[in-house]
């Protein structure tokens, strides 16, 4: 199982999870959000038939859509209050910074990450960033990561806003139906979303099912830590 053993991750897989524990490092808050991301991904790609070794890269790949905010100031990501202008041009930045960070890779599941990181923040209708690209231009599995990416945003704290209710949740993701989100993404993601493993406010870390990816950080990134202190 992963987690026992290094040998049967790809030198691709083991520098997306170390790339993860900087993003980790940075802002130790994203823990639980990285993981809740990467499981809503997945369940959303599964309940689309989506092919399971792509779903196996999402899992791995999913948690480095914001490793491009690794280079900005955490004093701007935690802001409480509105964000002016300029700061938001700022923030918006980590989607090409991160694609410059992983972009280029000969390992998929990083190119896959790079391409996540580039477009999880397009919309639907072309009124997002960084390229105002539209519909079926966008990857699909960057749309997927969208919508669990503003799922959990919404239900979960931060410095600028309470947890949002489940049914507030709800009524934003379909208020951005079309818009924000591809249409029949998000209309399987309502209907599996009372049968997520955690659909109530993420405050912490969720009770998450058993996986040998799961919570990456606490089962691989650990390993290969102490391996490498032991050489």
């Amino acid at each position: 199982m992963i987690g026992e053993t290094s040998c049967i991750l790809s030198p691709g897989d083991e520098i997306v999870i170390r790339l993860r524990l900087t993003c980790e490092a940075h802002d130790d808050a994203l823990v639980g959000h990285l993981d809740r991301v990467a499981l809503y991904a997945c369940e959303l790609a599964t309940a689309l038939q989506l092919d399971p070794a792509d779903i196996a890269q999402l899992r791995i790949a999913a948690p480095l859509h914001d490793i491009g905010k690794v280079a900005l100031p955490l004093e701007l990501l935690n802001k409480p209050g509105r964000l002016t202008n300029s700061e938001m041009e700022i923030v918006k930045s980590h989607t090409t910074i991160g694609y410059r960070i992983l972009g280029g890779s000969k390992w998929p599941v990083v190119q896959l990450a790079a391409d996540i990181a580039h477009s999880h923040h397009e919309n639907w209708d072309g009124s997002g960033y960084p390229r105002a690209l539209a519909g079926e231009k966008i990857h699909r599995l960057a749309r997927i990561v969208a919508i669990a990416d503003v799922y959990d945003a919404l239900r979960s704290p931060r410095t600028y806003k309470p947890a949002w209710t489940l049914e507030q949740a709800i009524e934003e993701l379909k208020r951005q139906r079309g818009i924000k989100f591809d249409p029949l993404l998000l209309d399987t993601f309502l209907k599996i979303l009372p049968n997520l493993p955690t659909a109530q406010p993420t405050d912490a870390k969720p009770n998450l099912p058993a996986d040998p990816l799961q919570p990456i950080s606490a089962r691989i990134s650990a390993q290969l830590l102490t391996k490498s202190a032991d050489q």
